[in-house]
């Protein structure tokens, strides 16, 4: 009768440690889908061109304080924020044709 607890205590040990190993995950479910990047808000687009402005990525400013204004609406702060920005930047090189 010992024998038989003993072995099935064993039993059910090995079960419980195989079952805890698992399959690899791609063989029990499928990859969970990825959810859709969100667009920026203009507040982040702003904040995202300040970040870049003081690295001395102008350009990467301009792109994020652009579409900040594209973005937001006539009276909203982040708009004047990115105007504001946008006026302080040096000017875009200009190509020369002489």
């Amino acid at each position: 009768m010992d024998r038989r607890i003993l072995a099935v205590a064993v039993l059910s040990a090995l079960l419980s440690g195989c079952a805890s190993l698992g399959a690899p995950p791609d063989v029990l479910m499928p990859p969970a889908p990825t959810p859709a990047a969100e667009a920026p808000t203009p507040s982040q687009d702003y904040d995202a061109g300040a970040l870049l402005h003081t690295r001395g990525d102008d350009e990467g400013a301009r792109r994020h304080w652009m579409r900040c204004i594209d973005d937001s609406s006539a009276a909203s702060p982040e708009r004047l924020d990115c105007l504001v920005a946008l006026e302080r930047l040096a000017p875009l090189p200009q190509s020369r044709t002489e």
